[in-house]
């Protein structure tokens, strides 16, 4: 499936772009899932750009779906192809993972499996979160769905919520940075292009009761956290800021994987 931008008038073969920054927390789950947008058909790309840290274990993000149609979402573990390119003294940049993992979605599923990282799609369903979809194997359906997903062919009959998982197969956490992306869009054309690039902290000075700390104080709701927890975290800062529209920022508009690319250096 190639994507293509929608007729935009005067400016017919580009995109609007829109960036926002998150910041990663110590208390990673699903009900502090970072926001990546709406996604609408035929409408919205929405990009996210971000780090699993070394000695963190997972991260949770969310996107709504305001339409019906065929859902994609595409899942790049950049640091795995990064090292696939050295070994081939191959040059490419992100435009072309993406484009690359868009049209060979095994070769993608094979670089998150190979790093002994998953990637697993939730819903709600009557008040129960519920996996949906997995690049595990052996799921089943929910191994068939994720391949659909990757595809571009997963079928969304109402509007909803997703929650995307990424996280070590086996629980403990990665022994090195590894950089990833994240990529969802209904249809096979938008016309507004969204990027959530996501600040990194530090996990190595945090030991396992302060993230057992982190986590519990997150489960109740609790306004009081420890100085640590605080300091590595940056609290004050948690916050996303809002999407700005790059457009109003530059004279000329770039494609959001070529401005994103520059994280990789």
């Amino acid at each position: 499936m190639t994507t293509k931008v929608l007729d935009a008038g005067a400016n017919a073969t580009l995109a609007k772009s829109w960036e926002k920054t998150t910041k990663d927390t110590y208390a990673d789950s699903i009900r502090n899932a970072r926001d990546m947008g709406q996604a609408r058909l035929n409408y919205s790309r929405l990009n996210m750009v971000t780090t699993l840290s070394k000695n963190e274990t997972e991260d949770w993000f969310s996107f709504t779906t305001t339409s019906r149609g065929k859902l994609r979402l595409t899942a790049i573990n950049v640091s795995a192809a990064q090292k696939d390119n050295e070994k081939s003294a191959k040059e490419t940049n992100l435009d072309d993972e993406l484009e690359d993992a868009v049209n060979n979605y095994e070769k993608a599923i094979e670089q998150f499996r190979g790093q002994d990282l998953k990637v697993e799609v939730y819903q709600y369903v009557n008040n129960r979160q519920t996996l949906v979809a997995t690049n595990e194997e052996g799921k089943g359906k929910q191994t068939e769905a994720f391949e659909k997903l990757m595809r571009g062919q997963f079928d969304v009959s109402r509007k909803g919520t997703f929650y995307v998982h990424v996280t070590t197969k086996d629980g403990k956490p990665v022994k090195e940075d590894t950089l990833y992306a994240l990529q969802v869009q209904m249809g096979d054309k938008y016309k507004h292009d969204y990027t959530t690039q996501e600040q990194s902290i530090d996990h190595t000075k945090m030991t396992k009761a302060d993230m057992a700390l982190a986590k519990a104080q997150d489960a109740i709701g609790s306004a009081t956290a420890s100085s640590r927890v605080l300091s590595g975290q940056s609290a004050a800062n948690l916050l996303a800021a809002g999407y700005t529209n790059m457009a109003t920022l530059n004279q000329k508009s770039t494609s959001t994987a070529a401005r994103i690319f520059s994280l990789l250096a």
